[in-house]
């Protein structure tokens, strides 16, 4: 117990170290240069990204300021540009350039920043706390205005910055906010915390057109229509921004504030895997667990595990980018390298030390038969000579080895068959329990009992010739046995061939891997599930947010309403997402309760449909009702069967173009009532049939009034259907689709 207990603490203790020396490193600050270094590799190795092509750029640069004359420019300068963007019909004109300095001219650019109407300023800020404002008439025009503050890192490149600064939104988060409320919606990421800026690429490969140009009325207006266009400064030496793409010569600030519109529109912002506890903790175990696993390998094969491990978490972090998350670099590779060292030292220092005490314990027994030197002198020896207590340490273990005393304590006390033969393949030891799984005794040519059954010719003659460690699995009826060659310490004494029924293992581990991949696709269904619902009850809720945002710096009685409309949407679509979750539990977990009542579909049904006629007319779409006369009652619950039909319509009338037909038919075809809901002008293909039942599922590219929806709403329908006791199909072909539900006349 003691000996196991040691054991287990030597396999963690280099862990231990490296998880220690890593935690000391981390706390004294070391890690993060190494860190930030790590962080532009994992950039340049994952490559650039094509930028968002709704932005575009107007760059102050040097053909400008020597065609135009030294900056600061006239207000005159700005009032063109503003001018010909706004004739141009760009979505928002984001100007990254502090206007806080009143000047003669300033009616007038106030005036084209009003007429405009999509003018978003930048605002700074003298010291920390303490904003540099655009000048009154300026704000007050335009439809708002961002911080532009930024806290580059001790390498200089900006990492992360402050979503809203003197309750002021940043400069890139508010012109994509104004975007999204005057062109078309954008969700938005957390602004409770940081943004961190996922790198695009280069600067020079966002698309970018010289002031001068574009006041002389040089580039197209095709080039800014709905775009979200932002002017800076990008000439030499002003506000230089190194990033990971552009060290030298470094980007502009203005490529910064593009970087964070580029990311907030492709919803790409970085998300840092933060170095919390339970991460250090998750480091901290994977860095001694990472040891265990190396002591039980030699050390060229622990180099291997190594050098695999570390680029195996580069590779991993490099994929982790790619999906948009920054995970620590340093810190586990440093753990796993470091435990690595500190492995191979200690087990170097184990060795050496069970080396000599069992040479000195084989000394003193064996002494007067094998040792022609006195231990007393061996001890007055140079370290030098510490090699002879090997070479006598490795005599005396083979003489034991081929002694009787030593293999009737193996063939006693092994559980596993053991046979030792020479290089011509002649057994000169065998155990008990390898002697009749062989059929097989000393003196026996092992190459007519192994060949083919157990190993190849080939494999076999490589043994003979050059002794190598050999690992085979083989299955002899139904049990499963381990086969394994192993050179003897001196190669030419030949091989020992280990042979171990390994039946209950198999049979555990084809359990547990079954188990297993059960277990991961239900959690990847679950992960899936939880992800699809987030999504979907988050986005309602930012286009609120969003709105609310917009509703607090509306101007005029118009705005108001129009935002205050998009509110009472946004609410409208949350409950009834909500709602129709909650349905889909109470049915699948048998809560829903159904009152089973006589229904005249002949009176029923065309007044439930009447709203539809109405629909259909206005989308020039061509609505039916057939019901057959000999139809009888239908025994069901008619709130349910209300929801199945009004789903089914619903569904027609958004996916059927104009100028198609949409026949909802009712038969009695005993013993079923079957109702179908059939509409022309499309299909759906095959692979989208097996999954259009599925939660949130939407069949793509079919919605041509372009009215979206949640994706739950044939999922009801068939829990509904199945609930009272029917089913539902749905067939596609030559340009119908239909979808038939069977009920029974009588549901219990």
């Amino acid at each position: 117990m003691n000996w196991r207990f040691g054991e287990v603490g030597w396999r963690l203790l280099p862990g231990a170290i490296a998880t220690i020396l890593m935690a000391g490193l981390l706390n004294v600050g070391l890690i993060k240069p190494l860190e930030q270094v790590a962080y532009t590799s994992l950039f340049r190795l994952r490559g650039e990204r094509q930028w968002d092509d709704r932005l575009v750029l107007v760059t102050i640069d040097d053909t400008s300021l020597k065609q135009i004359g030294r900056f600061p420019w006239k207000r005159t300068e700005y009032v063109n540009l503003i001018d010909r963007l706004t004739q141009a019909d760009a979505s928002v004109i984001a100007i990254d350039i502090l206007l806080s300095e009143p000047t003669p001219e300033d009616a007038t650019l106030a005036k084209a920043i009003e007429r405009s109407n999509r003018v978003i300023l930048a605002q700074g800020e003298t010291e920390p706390g303490v904003p540099l404002l655009p000048v009154p008439k300026f704000q007050t025009a335009a439809v708002g205005s961002g911080h532009i503050r930024i806290q580059p890192d001790e390498d200089g490149v900006t990492r992360s910055i402050e979503p809203q600064a003197n309750r002021v939104w940043a400069f890139g988060v508010a012109a994509t906010m104004t975007y999204s409320m005057l062109r078309e919606a954008i969700a938005v990421p957390d602004l409770s915390q940081g943004l961190w800026l996922n790198w695009t690429g280069r600067a020079e490969q966002i698309p970018h057109y010289s002031f001068a140009r574009v006041v002389r009325g040089e580039v197209p207006a095709a080039a800014f229509r709905h775009k979200i266009v932002v002017m800076g400064v990008t000439a030499t030496a002003i506000d230089a921004a190194p990033t990971p793409f552009d060290r030298n010569p470094p980007a502009s600030g203005v490529h910064l504030q593009a970087t964070l519109i580029d990311n907030v529109l492709q919803r790409s912002t970085l998300k840092p895997i933060a170095l919390g506890e339970m991460t250090l903790l998750f480091f901290a175990i994977g860095g001694i667990g990472f040891s265990v696993l190396l002591s039980y390998w030699r050390t060229g094969i622990q180099f291997a595990i190594t050098t695999f491990a570390v680029a195996g978490w580069v590779g991993i972090s490099v994929v982790l980018l790619k999906v948009n998350y920054l995970p620590p670099v340093v810190l586990p590779i440093g753990l796993m390298m470091s435990s690595a060292i500190a492995t191979v030292l200690i087990e170097r220092s184990r060795m050496n030390i069970a080396l000599q005490r069992q040479s000195n314990q084989l000394q003193q027994r064996y002494e007067s038969a094998l040792v022609t030197r006195p231990i007393e002198d061996l001890d007055q020896f140079s370290p030098a000579t510490s090699m002879q207590r090997l070479t006598q340490l490795t005599t005396l273990a083979d003489q034991l080895g081929r002694s009787e005393t030593t293999q009737a304590a193996i063939a006693r006390s092994s559980s596993i068959g053991l046979i030792a033969s020479d290089l011509e393949g002649r057994v000169w030891f065998c155990n008990p329990i390898a002697a009749p799984l062989l059929n097989i005794k000393v003196g026996s040519l092992l190459e007519p009992i192994l060949v083919p059954n157990w190993i190849g010719m080939n494999e076999w003659q490589q043994v003979l010739r050059n002794p190598q460690p050999i690992t085979i699995e083989k299955r002899r009826q139904d049990q499963w046995f381990c086969f394994q060659i192993e050179p003897l310490e001196t190669r030419t004494d030949g091989v020992l061939i280990v042979i171990e029924d390994i039946t209950l293992r198999k049979s555990i581990e084809l359990d547990l891997g079954d188990q297993i991949t059960e277990l991961n696709q239900l959690s990847d269904l679950k992960d899936e599930y939880l992800s699809t619902v987030s999504h979907e009850l988050r986005t309602p809720l930012t286009n609120m947010k969003i709105a609310i945002q917009l509703l607090k710096i509306a101007k005029t009685e118009i705005q108001k309403e129009h935002y205050l409309r998009i509110l009472d949407n946004e609410c409208n679509r949350e409950s009834d997402l909500v709602n129709t979750l909650l349905d889909l539990q109470r049915l699948e977990s048998g809560q829903q309760s159904f009152d089973i009542a006589p229904i005249d579909l002949h009176t029923w049904l065309p007044a439930l449909l009447e709203s539809f006629d109405r629909r259909t007319e206005s989308r020039q779409q061509t609505f039916t009702l057939v019901i057959d006369p000999s139809l009888p009652r239908l025994n069901s619950d008619q709130g349910a069967l209300d929801r199945i039909i009004v789903e089914l319509i619903n569904n027609a009338c958004k996916y059927t173009p104009p100028n198609e037909q949409i026949v909802v038919s009712v038969d009695w075809v005993t013993p079923h009532v079957e109702l179908s809901v059939k509409n022309s002008g499309v299909e759906i293909a095959e692979e989208a049939r097996s999954q259009i039942f599925e939660r949130f599922y939407r069949v793509p590219k079919a919605d041509p009034w372009k009215q979206g929806g949640s994706g739950l709403g044939l999922a009801l329908v068939q829990k509904l259907v199945e609930s009272l006791q029917g089913t539902i199909e749905v067939t596609s072909e030559n340009r119908w689709t239909i979808f038939t539900v069977k009920l029974p006349i009588h549901s219990t």
